[in-house]
């Protein structure tokens, strides 16, 4: 009995947090289709009508810092006045507690520099931020030049823990208006059964502090159960690369614009999980959300429910830390309790997109899922085996004429590559392909065979078999990506660099 009041106490904890009363929905009156998408939202997920406002005279991605004030933070401060509001930035205030804000479609994304003439701005000294970053202090005094440390960064707890205590902020856009009805419709039918799905983390940037993020990343998933596909090397997915259609998280960086399976204009037949997780660290990867060459927009248009991006330069030290990000996430948390313990600094760069209720992983957190998930049945046999070599490969190959075989055997075949046992894992990487039922399947996992048999120094065998993927996939939509990792293995398969064009004299 006692065991039974604990598990439900326990849960209790979990689920207690962020909720729709203490949510205000922001959208832009001269725009029908801000209106429209607030409206949508508030019904979705019960928000009182009370807390859906709007704003007029602004348009645009860019704005300058005088309409900022003028026509988003003094007209938000006014009706929060007006409506009793109690903000988490002021020290005295009404009796309705606010704790998050969501901005709809055609709020302003970005307030640009306003520097003095002839001076030329500082990382410390520059006032260009985000709209959204500006409005976590709404209700504050403080120095709009340079970063401000957020008080709740690296923290684990509630909102209103936060010392001094800010404002959760996301927004909902993206580059079409699809993209924006599945940004609001999904994250609340997904968390009901849980976000399940492939952990794709694609690390190999150019600074050690940022890689180690994205190690720490691979670690959680690993941790939880959570099935992983781990690249390491410097080279970037190309594109056209079959990734999972079930990817369900994706972490990766460093490159501008949208490059390898989320390139805009290749490969158009990718498309995420529902509901998913989709991250790519670089300075500018949220200078738009309606261009589809930005990552924000781009990983959105793939399917993403949620993505972050920074508007202007934030420096890495200034960037959402992705590990705490996915960390809070697993736990249980909000997407905008746990981006919000993610943000080092505010009044800076960094801007949220996605349902700031949605919580993905609570399910996850709680022990639930659906018994004939493939993914929660990889989650159980790790916990039963805790990870064993043998006891997965007897579990594995006893259920691999099932349907969902094969999909088993790619789990196990990249847990032991993360082992570093190259040759059994290249040995499950080709029962994978032989099994496949897709041709996206079938070649992902001769690629992954071919590049560990390169990686475990098997150089004839690699060779063997990519030149074996060539041969037979002359016609097929991943041919870029085919070609692509064949020559980063095989580099006399490299095109000769162009000759370059003799000076002409005048």
């Amino acid at each position: 009995m006692i065991r039974m009041l604990l598990t439900v106490f326990l849960g209790c904890l979990v689920a207690r947090g962020l909720t729709p009363d203490q949510v205000v929905v922001v959208y832009n009156a001269d725009s029908k289709r801000s209106e429209q998408c607030a409206r949508a939202y508030c019904h979705k997920r019960a928000v009182p009508a009370s807390r859906c406002v709007a704003i007029s005279g602004v348009k645009g991605e860019t704005i300058t810092r005088q309409l900022f004030d003028t026509k988003i933070r003094y007209a938000l401060l006014q009706i929060a006045q007006q409506k009793n509001w109690s903000l988490p930035s002021m020290r005295s205030g009404g009796l309705i507690p606010v704790r998050a804000m969501v901005l709809m479609p055609d709020i302003p994304l970005r307030i640009r520099e306003d520097a003095e003439p002839g001076k030329k701005p500082t990382n410390q000294t520059q006032n260009c931020a985000s709209v959204d970053s500006e409005l976590m202090l709404l209700g504050a005094k403080y120095d709009i030049k340079g970063p401000l440390n957020n008080p709740f960064f690296n923290k684990v707890g509630r909102l209103e823990d936060a010392k001094p205590p800010v404002l959760a902020v996301c927004r909902i856009d993206a580059p079409d208006d699809n993209t924006i009805r599945r940004m609001i419709h999904f994250p609340a039918e997904v968390e009901r059964r849980g976000l399940w799905g492939w952990t794709v983390v694609d690390q190999g940037g150019p600074y050690k502090q940022g890689d180690a993020f994205f190690t720490e990343i691979a670690r959680l998933a690993r941790e939880k159960g959570q099935p992983l596909f781990h690249e390491e090397s410097r080279a970037l997915l190309p594109p056209t690369f079959p990734l999972m259609q079930d990817t369900s998280v994706y972490f990766g960086w460093y490159t501008n614009p949208a490059y390898g399976p989320f390139h805009p204009k290749q490969h158009a037949d990718f498309r995420f999980a529902p509901g998913a997780i989709a991250c790519h660290l670089h300075s500018f990867s949220g200078t738009s959300v309606k261009s589809p060459n930005t990552w924000v927009g781009a990983l959105l248009q793939r399917g993403a429910a949620v993505t972050t991006g920074n508007v202007f330069e934030p420096l890495l030290a200034g960037c959402v830390r992705f590990d705490v990000f996915y960390d809070r996430l697993l736990k249980g948390y909000t997407v905008a309790e746990a981006s919000l313990m993610a943000t080092p600094w505010i009044s800076w760069q960094t801007v949220v997109l996605g349902d700031p209720l949605y919580r993905p992983f609570e399910q996850l957190s709680r022990n639930r899922g659906d018994g004939g998930n493939v993914f929660v049945q990889w989650r159980r046999l790790m916990a039963a085996t805790g990870g064993n070599r043998t006891g997965l490969m007897q579990s594995v190959q006893s259920q691999l004429a099932r349907a969902e075989g094969p999909q088993l055997m790619e789990m196990l075949a990249w847990h032991l590559a993360e082992q570093k046992d190259y040759h059994t894992a290249i040995e499950c990487f080709g029962q994978v392909a032989r099994r496949a039922q897709s041709e996206r399947n079938r070649v992902r996992s001769q690629l992954l065979q071919a590049s560990l048999a390169f990686i475990a120094k098997d150089e004839r065998y690699g060779r063997q078999l990519m030149q074996r993927i060539l041969e037979t996939t002359t016609q097929s939509p991943f041919r870029p990506a085919i070609q692509k990792t064949a020559e980063t293995y095989m580099p006399e398969l490299r095109p000769a660099p162009k000759p370059r064009p003799e000076p002409q004299k005048k």
